[in-house]
């Protein structure tokens, strides 16, 4: 119980973190269609299908969405893989 005494707040932050990905998604939605000008940028220059008569495609909302809960997820999980990996000093391996 002593090994891993810091990864019960980070498993809590973590799933905190999780909560706010999905609150994000409205947030997410939001942003997207403010930037509907820009997608309609990238398809004139690009010609990748990024707008059509329904508003911005699919991957424009996932690449709105996607570094969203990356920013949210990628620090506490950070830690708690840095929490899991580090041995406690004092202890002998056996």
């Amino acid at each position: 119980m002593g090994a891993y005494n810091g990864t019960k707040p980070l498993v809590l932050q973590c799933a905190v973190r999780l909560g706010l990905a999905v609150a994000a998604l409205p947030v997410a939605l939001a942003v997207t269609l403010m930037l509907y000008p820009v997608w309609s940028w990238v398809e004139r220059t690009t010609g990748i299908e990024s707008v059509g008569h329904s508003g911005p495609a699919s991957w424009c909302y996932l690449a709105v969405w996607v570094p969203m809960v990356t920013a949210l997820l990628l620090p506490p999980m950070w830690r708690l893989a840095k929490a899991l990996l580090h041995k406690p000093h004092g202890h002998a391996d056996t």
